[in-house]
């Protein structure tokens, strides 16, 4: 039962809503290094696939963050190994992105997080979240300035996709 309803979500490549919680001012970004993931050609591809969206109306691009990029790895690999896709994960040990945030060390004024089931690549997986208005709200959001990017594969063989948005606190 369980594997169905896991193939199930994963053949409707479901989509939770973008989560967001905002808060102060942005700050310079810093290019994107190539990922060091399992999935680094996919998750480069996300990247470039997320700023061209964003250049096609105007926003500047994402700069690849570290601490945002381990933060959608461990959002991803959580998501895969407990096959459950969501932005608040209770059984993990860091369930929420205001936990890794801080685990990470990130001191952010604004922070998002797309996450998504069952697609079969970067360009699937972009135009999912396009169609969404909550995940097309974080990707389209011109108070972040730097991201990262995660893919996993569950025990199951679901490919489970996390993208972090960012802006770090600026002091005053």
């Amino acid at each position: 039962m369980r594997v169905t309803r896991l193939f199930a979500a994963t053949a409707a490549a479901v989509l939770v809503a973008g989560c967001v919680m905002p808060v102060a001012a942005p700050v310079a970004a810093k290019p994107a290094p190539k990922s060091t993931g399992a999935y680094g050609e996919a998750e480069g591809q996300i990247f470039e696939l997320i700023n061209a969206e964003r250049a096609r109306r105007g926003l500047r691009p994402l700069a690849f963050n570290q601490s945002l990029d381990q933060m959608a790895r461990i959002q991803a690999q959580n998501m895969a190994h407990f096959q459950k896709m969501a932005h608040v994960l209770p059984e993990a040990r860091l369930p929420t992105l205001a936990d890794r945030a801080h685990y990470t060390g990130y001191p952010f004024g604004e922070i998002a997080e797309n996450v998504a089931l069952g697609y079969p690549g970067p360009e699937a997986v972009v135009r999912g979240w396009m169609n969404s208005s909550g995940h097309r709200r974080n990707i389209l959001n011109s108070g972040v300035v730097e991201t990262g990017i995660a893919i996993a594969r569950s025990s199951a063989g679901g490919l489970y996709y996390c993208q972090v948005f960012g802006r770090r606190l600026s002091s005053i």
